[in-house]
């Protein structure tokens, strides 16, 4: 595949860009239909259709890797609390449980009932700090990666660009899941993708460089070192939640390439 990639600086000031220039690559010309009165039409340049698959994008941007990071890392902190107060109704539950008789038996009851109300309020609050503040980081995600597809359309002469979802590895390709969103399209879904029309890895060096994330100092963020699977970063009381509560924190954003 004969793709050139060069420097983009001038267009928004930010050195180091790349951006794909496809001339080698560019639809032909379509022919002109017969204008009425038979004289011919001028020949008409056929629109240059390119795609992205965003599964890839979003599991290859640094910045939306750290981000879910930094997700995951408040949810652990709000998460402190809700914990305690299920550990406590745990050590209740167990405590009756081994002795129906016990001898505080109505007051551990009492216990637990308002332990109860008090985790699935603090578990609502946390649910919602957590989809709003995902809410906010797809938000801003969408308008990076939007600037990002616009000024490669433009710079490539590009008219149209849809993205799409598909696999990303080569375990997802037979995946019923992948397979079953491909069917159910929400707009454009393309079934064959030439490999040139495909811009996912410009898109994808672009934002890294563009948008290179940072912490709290101003450095940059490995992510390649990042635990961004919220099951691997969520911590656990050891037992499951009480009727009536769901698990804490599960707003938060979906990690690319699951479902």
């Amino acid at each position: 595949m004969n793709r050139t990639f060069m420097f983009l600086s001038a267009a928004l000031g930010i050195a180091g860009v790349v951006y794909l220039t496809s001339a080698s690559h560019a639809q032909p010309p379509a022919g002109g239909a017969p204008a009425p009165g038979g004289a011919p039409a001028a020949p008409a340049t056929r629109p240059t259709i390119a795609v992205f698959n965003m599964a890839g994008v979003m599991r290859d941007f640094g910045q939306a890797k750290y981000q879910v990071h930094l997700l995951n890392q408040k949810k652990g902190e709000l998460s402190k609390y809700l914990l305690n107060l299920r550990g406590e109704y745990l050590g209740h539950q167990k405590d009756l449980t081994a002795n129906p008789n016990h001898p505080e038996k109505e007051a551990k009851a009492q216990r637990m009932l308002a332990l109860q109300r008090a985790i699935e309020d603090e578990d609502r609050k946390i649910n919602k700090t957590l989809n709003d503040e995902a809410s906010k980081i797809i938000s801003e995600l969408y308008d990076k990666i939007k600037t990002v597809v616009d000024k490669t359309a433009e710079m490539n002469g590009y008219h149209i660009v849809f993205a799409y979802p598909d696999a990303v590895s080569s375990e997802e390709l037979n995946s019923p899941y992948i397979k079953e969103l491909k069917l159910k399209p929400p707009a454009a879904q393309p079934f064959y993708v030439a490999p040139h029309a495909d811009i996912t890895g410009v898109v994808v060096k672009t934002l890294n460089v563009w948008y290179q994330p940072t912490d709290a100092q101003g450095k940059p963020v490995d992510v390649s070192k990042l635990v961004t699977d919220p099951a691997a970063s969520a911590p656990s009381t050891g037992g499951p939640p009480p009727v009536g509560g769901a698990p804490a924190g599960s707003g938060a954003l979906p990690v690319p390439g699951k479902p």
